[in-house]
């Protein structure tokens, strides 16, 4: 299983925005850090779900797949470190984005 920090820029009150939400939710293990914000767990690879997510955004927003691969260190909400401590350790790295045409 795969561990992924998913940023989009899409705004939190659109269509495209719960429809990523949705995908996300579909795709593993998900939790919210902030509006536009996920930590996931998931089998799919990085390639499918960067897919999966692309499909609801447009040219001009911002979409972002961070993997990692060791246990990162912050704090925050106990949701989100309960996130962390029950899904497999990794080493954040860029495994996939959007540019702007």
């Amino acid at each position: 299983m795969e561990r992924y920090v998913v940023v989009c820029d899409i705004p939190a009150d659109t269509e495209r925005f719960e429809k990523v939400n949705a995908a996300l939710e579909k795709s593993g293990t998900c939790t919210a850090v902030t509006d536009g914000t996920w930590l996931i767990a998931t089998t799919l690879s990085s390639r499918e779900l960067f897919l999966r997510l692309r499909m609801h955004s447009l040219a001009q927003d911002t979409l972002y797949l961070l993997g990692f691969e060791d246990a990162p260190e912050g704090f925050g909400p106990r949701r989100i470190n309960q996130w962390l401590d029950t899904t497999e350790p990794t080493r954040l790295r860029v495994v996939g984005g959007t540019e702007h045409r």
